[in-house]
């Protein structure tokens, strides 16, 4: 029988009991992918999941509060009248941490799902991204140097810890014991399918089998395709012994087209698609799709659905704004109205014929609802256009040949 997580609370999230966020080279960790870093080392590392700031906000949520520091995502697409994370993570069962089984009230927890971010090695310089989660951003601002004009400012600003090795072994050594509890793990980067820990996390599983996890790679796709299907093979045999109980792949791309490969620049569409069509051949594997809808994104995303749709297999579509690095990329500075003929052919191109696809429109219109609830912001315009001037410069590109509609928007 499926159990759901058992906190009523008007605030109340899964994701702050079950979820950890843990981004290594930064030193850092959070109850989801949303909200703000809380910094860690290796010496307290088996604390990750019930830092100070965890367990407060955990306190905050029985009382039927928001916590800060970045709940306002969920907060903002709720009060919008949208579907937002909490509420549809709310309804995947068997999920919440074993200790509220004994009481609903803890707030120090053992987390089922762990977000793992092992280095920033990435092959894209995704315009929404940042150095981070990318050396390619990384090497790039190192070689043109600090940009700051009227607001925007272009820089490296990932603050990477001196004992990378040490907390790598610190999680290596927590999973150990505490794997058996897992029931998720997702692998993020940079790209993981071009990192070590990548091989050395395949590798941990073929010798620390968990029947009930769900792997999880959230990769760009842009590896070669006999290097994935090494992967992929690997993985199937994982399965076929029982040694996982599931494996996931998530495939991040934004939009389709010219406006693709220029927002997540280094892309190859044709290349991506090689591999993606690969992988639905693959029917054993959790197809997934994770979009994000930054203002660039939004006038192409039908076709990129239009695309998803014909193929004849499940694939799951997640898709959120841009919530961490220039304000000016978010689509609600254009203001209410602006996209509504845009969703509306988004609407048009999204299936409803599977609980997954439901919810998968129901969050689309929250997130066009939270849009519209803003006004036109002409400095942030102004401010996106300086910002993909400065980009053009820096990558050789024409943001006024990809995006043509933009230029007469003030």
């Amino acid at each position: 029988m499926d159990k759901f997580f058992p906190i009523k609370t008007e605030t109340a999230c899964q994701l702050k009991w079950t979820w950890s966020t843990v981004r290594l080279p930064l030193g850092d960790t959070s109850s989801c992918h949303r909200v703000n870093g809380t910094v860690i080392s290796f010496e307290n590392f088996e604390d990750f999941h019930n830092t100070e700031k965890q367990i407060n906000d955990r306190k905050l949520m029985l009382e039927g509060k928001w916590p800060t520091g970045g709940c306002e995502y969920c907060r903002n697409i709720e009060d919008a009248g949208g579907v937002s994370d909490r509420l549809f993570q709310l309804k995947i069962p068997n999920l919440y941490p074993k200790e509220l089984d004994d009481d609903i009230n803890s707030v120090v927890v053992t987390p089922r799902i762990v977000e793992i971010y092992f280095d920033n090695v990435c092959n894209l310089s995704c315009v929404y991204c940042w150095d981070g989660f990318s050396t390619k951003i990384e090497h790039e601002n190192n070689k043109f140097g600090r940009f700051e004009q009227d607001g925007i400012v272009i820089d490296n600003r990932a603050k990477k810890i001196d004992d990378l090795e040490k907390i790598t072994a610190a999680f290596w050594e927590w999973l150990e014991t505490n794997n058996q509890d897992i029931r998720r793990l997702h692998i993020l980067g940079g790209e993981p399918l071009i990192q070590p820990q990548f091989d050395y996390c395949l590798e941990f599983f073929n010798k620390n089998p968990n029947k009930n996890l769900e792997l999880n790679i959230v990769t760009n796709l842009m590896v070669p395709t006999n290097k994935l299907l090494r992967y992929i093979n690997f993985v199937k045999d994982l399965l076929d012994k029982q040694k996982i109980k599931r494996f996931d792949i998530t495939a991040s791309i934004d939009c389709f087209g010219k406006e693709q490969e220029y927002v997540r620049h280094g892309l190859d569409l044709e290349q991506w698609k090689k591999n993606f069509e690969l992988l639905c051949n693959e029917h054993w594997i959790t197809l997934n799709i994770n979009q994000t809808l930054t203002g660039l994104a939004i006038k192409t995303t039908f076709q990129l659905i239009d695309y998803i749709n014909s193929f004849n297999r499940p694939i799951q579509h997640y898709f959120s704004t841009p919530v961490f690095t220039h304000n000016c990329l978010h689509p609600k500075i254009f203001g209410k109205g602006f996209f509504d003929n845009d969703f509306k052919n988004i609407y048009n191109s999204m299936k409803t014929e599977t609980w997954q696809q439901q919810q998968a429109l129901e969050y689309m219109s929250g997130i066009h609802k939270e849009i519209n609830t803003h006004e036109r912001n002409s400095d942030e315009i102004n401010r996106l256009k300086i910002f993909l001037n400065e980009m053009d410069r820096r990558r050789n590109l024409d943001w006024k040949q990809t995006f043509p509609w933009l230029t007469h928007v003030v």
